[in-house]
């Protein structure tokens, strides 16, 4: 029998109850407007009891409304296994929450009690419990949407510092609203309480009642780090099957969340994230869920089959495992390939078939290399925080500007790239940029420029830090770098020799240690990380005008273009993007100088001769250089000639890590099998251009 309301309930959820009996009844499994709409009023009922009911009955008909809002989220998505069994479902949740809520109160005001605003101790939080084993797979699916909401929430909420845009703040709304109502769902507390806090201040934004500036902003960006830390905590609790760890300052921070609310200024933060925010939880495919709305919007009836997800999450380990299975069917089809030359060149039919079989393995590697490929903006997103908090904290304005966020490259090199874009923005805004007042008194604006770019160059990947800052001073670099006993005092060094010096540890310009940056460790850090990705940093820098890093990167590090030359019986592979030219040099080209050893002259410029067989120890097949050829290499600005008795052939090979074996070997980054089966060592250039020069 259907169950009336009694006249104690507040008028709103009265109304909104009639509205959804009716509506509940009539509702089809393919009317995606009436669903959508549905799901608003389920989201209205559960502010409204929010606001209203009484704490006995508050908590079971928000977690009824909440319930609701999911299975309308899966009916809209098409994920619901039983559309019609759902839809009986939310009939029967209706008529449970018009048993729930008629012991309802009067109305309560819709206001934040003082005494909860002046304590942040008075809020309390339940005790969280274990989740629920057959609940696990939904808490992990919860973790990995719910990151992208934050990811989300923190770039919106960072644009609308630079534009007062409402839609914005509807996004940034969005996403705390359905990190939300999916707590409440999976009986998360901590986050739930967490998130209905931010989603009521920014309600209350939307409305235009309060305004997201200054220390909103800030209480806003604690909160989704919070969040962040929760849903950590989350996955841990997940594994070993134990309720999340409480958060101590939750409290607290959800009373500035009321404060901020009520009309009064939240206090500042009590300290400023100057690193990277928590990390993130796992590797998927992007998760950020679209709204109800707009996929009720997206989505036409009778087109249902045609709104499923295109995306499929894939674990990494998985992925990486396919990678390198694929990597090792190229290097056997390469085996095969030469025993087929070998054996039937003469059969047309046999050459044929080798060589498609040839072309569809060179593609299914560039297809499994290319699901490696992911944006670097995500972690651009995260310089644009870290800018903002480092500049705050240092008392600087700072207009941040990010380009080619989209220019995708292979994911371990998005993540090995993090920490040293994160020493280089702080770097640059810490003490690259003036404060405001030094800025007017040279003649600039007020407000400093910070750029990060990426692009695609020459097959590489491009990163640059540009900044309109006091630029490097050379004098003063020359002078620490010869009191610290880096160089000689009067060393006379080329320009990008002097800049260079900044990546020597403890090697700081700054005129004083602070707890963002000075003490010369991050660029060291940086250099380090960066030559373990094969990579290089240029650095261009006018004093008073800005200075420009350089980060050149290879797309990928599984594979690579060589070009494959042999010493004696050995063969050898050179990265060929570091080759500049080869030739066989005259007796005219090659000379010795005092105090450097031996030289070639290549095109008017005198470069140093390096013999390969005398750093591998291999008896070459000719000593004399007229009778070997010499491959041109460069380094940046560094070029050497390396020789060798012949040059094999380019080819593209599999990166094989030596590391775990025989440890760091300067000269040599790794190896690879060859289509024979041997193996061959890749010459690391940066490496060598170090040793050919020292060795003279």
């Amino acid at each position: 029998m259907e169950t009336t309301l009694n006249s104690n309930c507040d008028p709103a959820i009265a109304d909104l109850i009639e509205q959804l009996t009716s509506e509940t009844t009539k509702v089809s499994c393919d009317d995606l407007g009436a669903l959508a709409a549905l799901h608003t009023r389920f989201q209205k009922l559960r502010e409204e009891v929010n606001l209203a009911a009484s704490a006995e009955t508050r908590g079971e008909a928000s977690l009824l409304a909440a319930k609701s809002e999911q299975l309308l989220e899966k009916l809209i998505l098409g994920e619901a296994e039983n559309a019609d069994a759902a839809l009986q479902q939310i009939v029967r949740s209706v008529e449970e929450l018009k048993q729930t809520i008629n012991g309802v109160s009067a109305p309560a005001p819709q206001i934040i009690p003082q005494e909860v605003v002046a304590t942040p101790h008075a809020i309390q939080i339940d005790a969280e419990v274990a989740i629920n084993p057959d609940d696990a797979s939904l808490g992990m699916e919860f973790i990995s949407e719910a990151s992208g909401h934050l990811e989300s929430a923190e770039a919106n909420l960072l644009k609308l510092e630079e534009s007062r845009d409402p839609e914005t703040i509807n996004a940034i709304f969005r996403s705390f609203h359905t990190i939300k109502g999916v707590a409440g769902f999976l009986n998360l507390k901590q986050i739930g309480a967490l998130s209905h806090a931010a989603e009521n201040l920014l309600d209350l934004a939307r409305k235009g009642k309060v305004e997201i500036t200054g220390n909103n902003v800030d209480v806003v960006l604690e909160s989704i780090d919070q969040l962040k830390t929760l849903l950590n905590a989350l996955d841990v609790a997940i594994k070993t099957q134990q309720p999340v760890a409480v958060q101590p300052k939750l409290p607290g921070l959800i009373a500035r969340l009321n404060e901020a609310a009520s009309g009064k200024a939240p206090p500042a933060a009590s300290s400023v994230i100057v690193e990277e925010a928590a990390p993130a939880i796992q590797e998927t495919a992007p998760a950020t869920a679209p709204a109800v709305q707009e996929a009720a919007e997206s989505v036409k009836p009778g087109a249902r089959s045609q709104s499923n997800e295109t995306t499929v999450k894939v674990a990494t380990d998985r992925l990486d495992s396919l990678i390198n299975t694929v990597g090792e069917l190229v290097i056997a089809q390469s085996m095969v390939s030469q025993d087929v030359v070998a054996l039937a060149s003469g059969s047309q039919r046999v050459m044929r078939n080798a060589s498609h079989l040839s072309k569809i393995t060179r593609e299914l590697q560039d297809l499994s290399m290319s699901m490696r490929m992911v944006p670097i903006q995500g972690v651009f997103q995260k310089m644009a925080r870290l800018s903002r908090d480092v500049a705050r904290k240092a008392g600087k304005e700072i207009d941040f500007q990010m380009t080619g966020g989209e220019t995708e490259l292979d994911r371990n090199v998005v993540e090995a790239i993090s920490d040293p874009l994160v020493h280089m923005v702080r770097n640059s805004v810490d003490h690259g940029v003036e404060t405001p007042e030094q800025r007017i008194a040279a003649g600039k604006t007020r407000t400093g420029k910070v750029e990060l770019k990426a692009f695609h160059e020459a097959g590489n990947i491009v990163i640059e830090i540009i900044d309109d800052g006091r630029g490097l001073n050379k004098k003063k670099l020359l002078e620490k770098a010869a009191a610290a006993g880096i160089i000689t005092p009067g060393q006379e060094l080329s320009e990008q020799e002097i800049f260079k010096l900044v990546f020597h540890a403890g090697l700081s310009t700054a005129e004083k240690i602070t707890d963002i940056s000075g003490r010369g460790v991050g660029m060291d850090v940086v250099r380090k990380n960066v030559e373990a990705l094969r990579g290089r940093i240029d650095i261009t820098s006018v004093e008073g005008k800005g200075t420009t890093f350089a980060i050149r990167l290879p797309l990928t590090l599984a594979v690579i273009d060589g070009l494959v030359v042999r010493i004696g019986s050995q063969r050898y592979i050179i990265p060929i993007l570091t080759v500049e030219q080869s030739l066989r040099p005259t007796a005219t080209m090659i000379s010795t100088l005092q105090n450097r050893g031996e030289m070639c002259m290549i095109r008017g410029k005198v470069l140093p001769l390096f013999r390969l067989y005398k750093l591998f120890n291999v008896t070459p097949k000719s000593t004399d250089p007229t009778q070997a050829l010499v491959v041109i290499v460069q380094d940046n600005d560094r070029r050497c000639c390396l020789m060798v008795d012949e040059l094999v052939g380019q080819q593209q090979v599999v990166i094989k890590s030596l590391a775990d074996s025989l440890g760091t070997l300067r000269g040599i980054s790794g190896g690879a099998i060859l289509g024979d089966g041997s193996i061959s060592l890749i010459l690391d250039v940066p490496g060598l251009t170090e040793l050919a020069v020292g060795h003279q």
